[in-house]
Parts: structure tokens; C-alpha cells; sequence
């Protein structure tokens, strides 16, 4: 065990390293959804082929991806869990999807997904009722019984969940802020109040070539609050309804490539 811990050490080390830079972040995001060439690499983050390559080396030198062949190509994939403990600080981990769920601060809550489609069309699933209506609707069975939707800042939104035996949750908040197709904010507050306070939550979409990156950040009135809402490990339910959002966006692709 004593002679271990100089190499955990430094794996870690070479892991928080890898972490720090925002592209490789980003390379990290992208390679979540498959594996990927250098040149595919180049052509989405608009770098120099050199300058991916380094940073590729850092990720491989962290155990964070490695290099396979496939036919003439050398393709770049993420090696998932290199090391439990920076996982588990880093990445946030606690379902087996590829939601990222973090709890920076003492507040807030951050999930992040990143989906094959434009930030327009995830933004549109946010914002038209008849897409909400195929994703958003809670447990398996379940439907969004209301969808009112806010258009602009200064509205109010309302969605009441009805799961399979017929009970209902209801949520309902104002709109703060909304940039098409960036960023959405609004306040929030259950029916039935099952932590202390409201909320207000955000939801920002960044496009990366063919990718989207979504990120849902939700900050509580108080740590009490947060951490209540943590132990329901409510990530799961997210996660399911992200599986399903990413479903229908395949969907809309597939139809928009028949039309064109």
C-alpha cells in the first residue's frame, strides 16, 4: 500500500492537470460522445493540428483517453474511470449515464450533457410544448399533464407532472432571462414543498461543431436545501430525462435529413 501511493499521487496530479485547460475539458466533452480522429478534432475546436496534438498528450499521459486503430485510422477514446477517487471529485459521476452531476459552492447544483444536435434545436426542445410533451414527463408512464411555457422575461411558467397511478407534482417560476438559443433563467418553487425555499435555474447551451453542451446549474436558497435535494439523488431522474431529450433530437435529425 506504502509503496502505491507515490504513483496514485502522481496520477492524480497528472489528472488535475489534465483537468485545468479548458480545451481539453472540451475534448473530454466531445470524446463522451465517441471516439474521434486528430483531424476531427482540429476541424471542431479550430486549433492547429500541433496544438490538439499536445493536448491529447496530456490527456493520454493522465490515463484519460488512449489511441486505437481502426482500419487506416488512429482514433482518440475515452477511457471511463481511470481513477475512482478523481472521478469522483472531477467528474461528479453517480449514475452510470453520461450525465456530469457536480455540487460546486455551497448552493448550487451543475449538470451537464453534452447532445448530437445544434443548440437551437436543444433550445427549442425547451421552449415548444409540443416537444416538452415527448421527453419532459417525469417517471416511465408518466405525462406532462400542463405545459405552459414563458416566452420572455418577466412571464411565468408552469409544468405539472402525472406519473403512472395518477399522482401529480407541480412546478411553477418566473422567466429572469432568456437569450435564444444561449441561455435560459427562471426562478422555481414546487407545489409540494420538499425543501426549504425556491430556486432559481439556469440553462446554457454552448456549440462545439456538431455538439452541444448543455448545462443546467440550480441554485438554492440555503446549503440545507441543497444538500436535501442531493440524498434524493435526483440525477437519476434527470439523467433519464436527458436519455429521452436525446432520443427525440435523433429523431428530428433524421426527419429533417428526409426533408431535405
Amino acid at each position: 500500500m506504502v509503496r502505491d501511493q507515490p504513483r496514485t499521487e502522481e496520477l492524480l496530479d497528472a489528472t488535475f492537470a489534465a483537468l485545468s485547460d479548458t480545451t481539453r475539458r472540451r475534448i473530454l466533452e466531445r470524446l463522451a460522445l465517441g471516439d474521434a480522429t486528430v483531424g476531427e478534432l482540429t476541424a471542431m475546436f479550430q486549433l492547429t493540428q500541433p496544438t490538439i496534438s499536445k493536448h491529447l498528450q496530456v490527456l493520454e499521459r493522465a490515463g484519460l483517453i488512449s489511441t486505437i486503430r481502426d482500419a487506416q485510422r488512429r482514433l482518440r477514446r475515452l477511457v471511463h474511470n481511470p481513477l475512482q477517487g478523481a472521478t469522483a471529485w472531477l467528474m461528479g459521476y453517480r449514475n452510470p449515464g453520461s450525465l456530469q452531476f457536480l455540487t460546486p459552492g455551497d448552493r448550487e447544483i451543475v449538470m451537464k450533457r453534452a447532445f448530437w444536435a445544434s443548440r437551437h434545436r436543444v433550445f427549442d426542445a425547451f421552449m415548444q410544448p409540443r416537444l416538452l410533451k415527448q421527453w419532459f414527463y417525469g417517471k416511465p408512464g408518466g405525462v406532462l399533464a400542463v405545459c405552459k411555457v414563458a416566452s420572455k422575461p418577466g412571464e411565468s411558467f408552469r409544468y405539472v407532472w402525472r406519473d403512472p397511478g395518477g399522482r401529480e407534482m407541480g412546478l411553477s417560476g418566473i422567466c429572469l432571462a432568456l437569450v435564444r438559443p444561449e441561455r435560459i433563467v427562471a426562478t422555481e418553487e414546487y407545489d409540494q414543498a420538499w425543501y426549504p425555499g425556491g430556486a432559481i435555474g439556469t440553462i446554457e447551451i454552448h456549440q462545439y461543431g456538431d455538439v452541444s453542451i448543455l448545462t443546467q446549474t440550480i441554485r438554492y436558497e440555503s446549503r440545507e436545501a441543497r444538500e436535501i435535494v442531493v440524498a434524493t439523488q435526483m440525477e437519476h431522474a434527470v439523467a433519464l430525462g436527458y436519455d429521452r431529450l436525446e432520443t427525440l433530437l435523433a429523431t428530428l435529425e433524421r426527419q429533417k435529413g428526409r426533408k431535405s
